[in-house]
């Protein structure tokens, strides 16, 4: 029998991540179904990081379960909240309580915006100042200064809070992620800690391209939407947004399926950015570059996959900031041209397709038969392939190998394609990624001394305490050592002398 989850195409990233966890997670199939109350206290919702903090968790919140109520007071934020449901609800839509909920107990997870812990609740309460992201799920109570105003941490403490609550949800077992206790974390140099770090510069002024408008992406868009950006952003994704986007893409609504996602991101920030977007690949816009689109000297790269890192890398641009999620895992890299750290081609190698092994594995023939492609199948064939392509073999008894081996793959290479893109994902830990992601473009475009060498990486279900500074050299035999004289040429041709903002065709 069928359960709802199996049903539920929109949801059906983040049931995928629940359940990559096997038997560390006692719930991963009923955990949509469960109740979530989503509240705060007045005083830390007055401030602007209140704020965001909670629409954050709100947007979050609701791709994740099915029966979500919000207890907001009236006013400015009930009204946003309001207009948000309209906007992004799928479906189902929140119930949204003003007096106050009689029961809060009566909940699967409560996730308050505030200070106050509450050990009598499945509760956990989050909040932020400047940089940092706090966090309490076992009823400590957390500093409620939020005076500083930054989105980037406002929108980490939301992922965290809403991290807590999967957990929750899921039953996870406390040998793969505990619930957090009490920690404030700081999104500016990474470390636990109650310094809010430095205020936000007044403009942030970017030359930059964007790869990868999905749920990385999202995530950006979003800071630089509520960020002091000024300059220009070329937004670049081949896809479209489809109903399974709709789960981890932490911005859109149903009005936005079918929409191409980049021309989505440019239309969010043409109020802020001399935008342009590209429907395509990275080789689709380094062709149009130098006409109709300009050589970036900034990347942000949301694209989590091999051969599109390693045709960002080829741009060669002043800094890439690159964002990459696993199931949990979150993580930013950097990767500057000036200095000795690695470049995108250092970290990720082309990786090399054995033929025979594709062919091998998508008939089941085995190798010496391969080699015979006028021969036919025959029953020794049948009788000697592994058991899950006996039946595909049987019914082509007879036939020429070189017809069964061409069909095969063929077959194969038709279902890779169905499948391409589709892994589990959670929004929560994309916008971590973003949060990180963002936090490094603004350093970079403050000039800010670095705090990174490489980069940062940590599971979420363990915690940002728990993570992994990483530091890694340019390999010798990697082309940006062995080619960097003509790259440098390649660089001064391509790139403004006096490092200005480039125009480029609308």
């Amino acid at each position: 029998m069928e359960t709802e989850n199996e049903n539920s195409i929109e949801r059906s990233r983040i049931i995928a991540t629940a359940e990559a966890l096997g038997g560390l997670a006692d719930d991963s199939h009923t955990f949509t179904q469960k109740t979530v109350l989503l509240t705060g206290e007045s005083a830390v919702l007055a401030t602007p990081n209140g704020r965001e903090c909670f629409l954050s968790s709100f947007r979050l919140l609701l791709r994740m379960v099915e029966h979500l109520t919000v207890c907001v007071p009236s006013g400015p934020l009930l009204d946003a909240v309001s207009r948000e449901a309209n906007r992004i609800a799928y479906r189902t839509k929140p119930t949204i309580e003003i007096a106050g909920v009689a029961e809060p107990a009566g909940f699967d997870a409560v996730l308050c915006i505030g200070a106050a812990g509450r050990a009598d609740l499945p509760q956990t309460v989050v909040n932020s100042n400047g940089w940092l992201a706090r966090v309490s799920s076992l009823g400590r109570s957390i500093p409620s200064d939020c005076s500083q105003t930054n989105p980037i941490g406002a929108l980490g403490a939301a992922c965290l809070g809403v991290a807590e609550v999967f957990k929750r949800l899921i039953a996870l077992r406390p040998e793969r992620g505990e619930l957090n206790p009490g920690m404030s974390f700081s999104f500016y140099d990474y470390r636990e800690s109650e310094d809010p770090g430095p205020e936000l510069p007044r403009e942030i002024a970017i030359d930059a391209a964007l790869f990868g408008v999905g749920a990385i992406g999202n995530g950006i868009v979003y800071l630089l939407s509520v960020l002091p950006v000024i300059g220009n952003l070329v937004a670049v994704d081949r896809q479209v947004f489809q109903v399974e986007n709709w789960g981890t893409c932490f911005a859109i609504g149903p009005r936005e399926l079918g929409m191409a996602k980049a021309e989505w991101a440019s239309g969010v920030l043409r109020s802020r950015l001399t935008t342009g977007w590209l429907r395509g690949s990275v080789e689709d816009y380094a062709a149009k570059c130098g006409k109709a689109l300009p050589f970036p000297r900034l990347v942000l790269n949301g694209l989590d996959n091999i051969p599109a890192r390693r045709a960002v890398q080829g741009l060669w641009p002043d800094q890439i900031i690159d964002g990459a999620i696993g199931p949990t895992l979150c993580e930013v890299t950097l990767h500057p041209w000036d200095g000795d750290f690695s470049c995108l081609r250092c970290d990720f190698e082309e990786t090399t397709i054995d033929a025979l092994e594709i062919q091998i594995r998508s008939t089941g023939l085995h190798a010496a038969r391969i080699a015979e492609p006028s021969a036919v199948v025959g029953t020794a064939d049948i009788d000697g392939a592994p058991a899950d392509r006996r039946e595909w073999l049987r019914s082509r008894h007879g036939k020429p190998i070189c017809s069964v081996v061409s069909e095969g793959v063929l077959a194969a290479l038709s279902a890779e394609s169905q499948t391409e893109g589709f892994e589990p994902s959670a929004p929560f830990v994309a916008c971590l990624s973003a949060c990180m992601v963002v936090g490094e473009m603004v350093r970079h475009c403050a000039g800010w001394r670095p705090v990174l060498e490489t980069g940062f990486q940590f599971d979420s279900l363990v915690g940002p305490q728990n993570g992994l500074f990483k530091a890694h050299m340019r390999k010798a035999d990697c082309e940006c050592v062995s080619r960097r004289k003509n790259i440098e040429l390649v660089r001064a041709l391509r790139l403004p002398k006096d490092g200005g903002i480039l125009s480029f065709q609308r």
